[in-house]
């Protein structure tokens, strides 16, 4: 009795910022939409026609903006989890030069784009994006978002509400309650899910164990902030000009961002080994 009651903290305790994002996000969302309803019919004419015309941009906007407010709550739990990890630093991660810090930002920043991009090519060659109309739909409507305010969803709102969230707060609990393996690992299948179709799930499992080994060996929230950021931004940017999806997304190119992915994690081992 004493370990159920034991193992039912330890979920209660990943969930539950989980949950509270979510009630805040919907919360959030229902007033906006409930505002928009409101000025619409208010105003009407060409304000209206404007809105409608522009539906999947206001849409992302006020995704947006119900994420930052979900995130916001989230912060204090952000802060206690930061803390806890930076006790664990050993001298040797604070005595990085210069060089090195840049160097590793660096590699993150190619690993981001040739593993994002790379594993896109792969689902698009195998037919697995195509046969997912659900998939369509989100694509549809994220990539209807005027491009400008895309790249400041997608490139900062979005990775930085879902990595404080996920990296963050809910994997730096399951890191302490479980160990790093299990903390990756599930991490990322939260992640997955969390973006709701099988195609998006399948990617962002992978991606989110990715992000998590790379917290887990850096110590460093900015690390998978700047992973995530960049790769939302290539391939974002990348759906918007058909010349680069005819080079890269070919079995040659896919090969190579693939290769160029698994170099870039070669380099990241050797380099926080040595």
């Amino acid at each position: 009795m004493k370990n159920e009651k034991f193992s039912f903290r330890k979920a209660w305790e990943v969930l539950f910022p989980f949950i509270v994002y979510y009630l805040v996000y919907n919360a959030v969302y229902l007033m906006l939409a409930f505002l928009y309803q409101a000025t619409v019919k208010r105003f009407g004419g060409a304000y209206g026609q404007f809105m409608t015309a522009q539906a999947a941009t206001v849409t992302g906007v006020v995704g947006g903006l119900c994420s930052v407010a979900g995130v916001l709550v989230l912060f204090p739990m952000l802060k206690r989890e930061l803390r806890t990890r930076a006790e664990e630093k050993t001298e040797r991660a604070a005595a990085a030069s210069g060089r090195e810090r840049i160097l590793e930002l660096t590699v993150t920043v190619i690993f981001a784009v040739s593993a994002s991009l790379g594993l896109n090519a792969l689902l698009t060659l195998t037919g697995f994006s195509q046969n997912s109309s659900s998939y369509q739909k989100v694509a549809d409507h994220q990539y209807g978002v005027a491009f400008g305010i895309g790249l400041v969803l997608y490139g900062l709102v979005s990775p930085l509400a879902e990595e404080v969230l996920f990296r963050g707060v809910i994997y730096n609990r399951l890191r302490r309650l479980f160990g790093p393996v299990i903390g990756i690992v599930a991490s990322a299948l939260f992640f997955g899910a969390f973006h709701g179709n099988i195609v998006q799930g399948v990617y962002g499992m992978v991606m989110g164990i990715l992000m998590a080994y790379l917290y887990e060996r850096s110590g460093k929230f900015f690390i998978p902030f700047l992973f995530h950021a960049v790769a939302n931004l290539a391939v974002y940017t990348v759906a918007h000009v058909q010349m680069v999806q005819a080079v890269l997304f070919t079995p040659w190119g896919c090969v190579i961002l693939l290769a160029v992915a698994v170099v870039c994690l070669c380099l990241e081992k050797k380099g926080k080994k040595r």
